[in-house]
């Protein structure tokens, strides 16, 4: 009892104590709230900043990537100068981008187990950041030279026309004609690869007959044709590359004529309208590249033993002449044409290419015609028989063209 009256005589001052006590802690949690405030407040902006930093370094890494992109594509666009070799050294993106770029270029000079493939290396900065892309680039094979005979909008052959290939790259026509007799009694080379082709209706008539396929987007018209291989009316549509201004006014600027050109008997070149014209006599071209506003020839025409000729021309072309090309090979002599019309007849073989999308071809006469006939339309007359050279694959008109293989970035 008097333990009991002692403490209810002493409560105040417990509870007092308790009062004083309960002070501190709270005092206490109030700090340790503050300090875990202030802690969480330091690591929100530390981490903030964090973010900010890892924010920026994207942005200039992803703007470093497409500046050396961009050098890419800039470069590729170059390449219709196959000779390109310059690159780009701290091109700006554009006016206020802080992106640049620069562009080496490198060659079989640079490693010759690149041999006609090409490496760009593009080195894009942003913002203290890089980005490196390689891209290897090969050469796009486009080949113009596939058919012994090719109308963009109409092929008409008939008279007991005749068709095959061989190569001249491996012999003489005579020593691959080694197939047959066919139907029609003829001795062929091939024994396919002759190959008619166009993108509009082929008449294949005449006792025509083709070692090889016969195919348009269009019509096939059979009438007593005999066709060794197959015949489509469905195929693919064929896009033919034009002959460009650029490309004919190369050809003015350095043409080989008169220089180039010897001429007798009634043959003659007109150096004020560059026309080539001639009743009688020859006309013999040396290797180089000639340009005429037109041809009009009974003269003979002779390609120079060992001469490559490539003629173009922007006007028309009849020839009712020898074409004398001892070479017995079609890629040394080609003519490129823009003109209306051409139209050959010779009274020998003949080894030619001709590439005339936007020219009506004749070929009058049944001589022997080795190369490949390509135009808006042919037209065969007299029963010519046209032998496709197939050594005129690896030709290639447009061999500036590159496309990307691969690529990856450092």
């Amino acid at each position: 009892m008097r333990i009991l009256i002692n403490f209810l005589l002493n409560l105040p001052a417990v509870a007092q104590l308790l009062h004083r006590r309960q002070q501190g802690f709270a005092f206490v949690v109030v700090l340790g709230i503050l300090l875990l405030v202030t802690g969480l407040a330091l690591v929100s902006f530390s981490t903030s900043d964090t973010d900010r930093q890892i924010s920026s370094n994207n942005l200039g890494n992803t703007q470093a990537f497409y500046a050396a992109e961009a050098g890419v594509n800039r470069a590729l666009g170059m390449f219709t100068d196959s000779l390109w070799r310059a690159g780009y050294y701290r091109v700006l993106v554009k006016d206020g981008y802080k992106g640049y770029y620069t562009v080496d270029v490198r060659d079989s000079f640079d490693n010759p187990a690149l041999k006609d493939s090409l490496f760009l290396v593009s080195t894009g900065k942003s913002d203290g950041t890089e980005s490196v892309i390689e891209v290897l680039l090969r050469p796009v094979r486009y080949r113009e030279f596939k058919w012994a005979a090719f109308g963009d909008t109409a092929v008409r052959i008939t008279g007991g026309a005749f068709f095959d290939s061989y190569d001249s790259d491996s012999g003489t026509y005579a020593s691959q004609a080694i197939y047959g007799p066919d139907a029609r009694g003829n001795m062929y080379a091939g024994p396919l690869g002759g190959n008619v082709g166009g993108n509009g209706d082929i008449l294949a008539d005449g006792n025509m007959v083709v070692h090889g396929d016969v195919a348009t987007p269009d019509t096939v018209i059979v009438g007593t044709a005999t066709i060794y291989g197959n015949t489509s009316s469905s195929s693919a549509y064929t896009n033919l590359p034009p002959i460009t201004t650029g490309e004919m006014d190369t050809a003015k600027a350095t043409s080989n004529a008169p220089g180039g050109l010897t001429l007798t008997g009634g043959a003659s070149y007109n150096p004020a309208t560059k026309a080539l014209s001639g009743n009688s006599g020859t006309v013999t071209f040396t290797s180089g590249t000639y340009y005429f506003s037109s041809i009009s020839m009974k003269a003979d025409i002779i390609i120079a033993p060992g001469a490559t000729v490539k003629i173009y021309t922007d006007g028309n072309i009849d020839a009712k002449a020898d074409i004398i090309n001892s070479s017995l090979k079609a890629e040394n002599f080609q003519i490129y044409s823009t003109g209306s019309t051409i139209s050959l007849n010779s009274g020998t073989t003949m080894y030619a290419t001709v590439y005339a999308p936007n020219t009506a071809i004749t070929i009058n006469g049944s001589s022997d015609a080795y190369g490949s006939f390509i135009g808006k339309s042919v037209k065969g007359n007299g029963g010519a028989h046209i032998h496709f050279d197939r050594s005129l694959l690896k030709m290639n008109r447009n061999k500036q063209k590159f496309a990307k293989v691969s690529w990856h970035v450092l």
